[in-house]
């Protein structure tokens, strides 16, 4: 059986190196490399967290990516891997409108505008058709008719809000 360790939070180089079964100078370059903060220190010697330094010690890490997951921001990028990125985002766009799987906004907004246009048809007549085929009473007509207002309100102030909220382009 392996031995039992009392738990400590926190793995210093020795335990991870030990763990993945590298040298512990392997181990503390991959971690430097890749920037990962120490979690704390114990006896004087920095410990990590191990979801922190796994990639990295894996070789899996982006050098520099230190604790942020890995996201770089194309704005901090040099100026030709910037324009590499640039271009692989315009084809990656190309490849999933030739899919399917991403629709240009102009056509998203012109069928939300189709289908409002016929939710708003619809409420517009629905009191009308009623009193014909059904032969509603004014009364019963005047509430059907404040109940598809009412509904028509709720249908433009979800819209409104989701527009406020920071239009759907920006996310992209």
């Amino acid at each position: 059986m392996g031995e039992v360790r009392e738990f400590r939070p926190g793995w210093s180089i020795s335990r991870l190196a030990e763990e993945f079964g590298m040298d512990r100078k392997t181990v503390s370059n991959r971690i430097r490399e890749a920037g990962v903060p120490p979690m704390g220190k114990r006896s004087g010697y920095d410990v990590y967290r191990l979801a922190d330094v796994a990639a990295a010690v894996l070789g899996f890490a982006e050098p520099g990516a230190g604790g942020e997951g890995g996201v770089i921001d194309p704005r901090d990028l040099p100026p030709k891997d910037r324009k590499d990125y640039y271009q692989s985002e315009n084809e990656r766009l190309k490849v999933e409108v030739t899919m399917g799987t991403l629709v240009p906004a102009a056509e998203v907004e012109a069928d939300m505008a189709d289908l409002v246009k016929q939710i708003v048809h619809f409420l517009d007549t629905l009191p009308d058709v009623l009193e014909r085929k059904l032969a509603l009473k004014p009364e019963q007509v005047v509430k059907v008719q404040e109940r598809c207002d009412a509904v028509r309100q709720q249908l433009y102030e979800n819209v409104m809000a989701a527009d406020s909220d920071g239009d759907a382009r920006d996310s992209a």
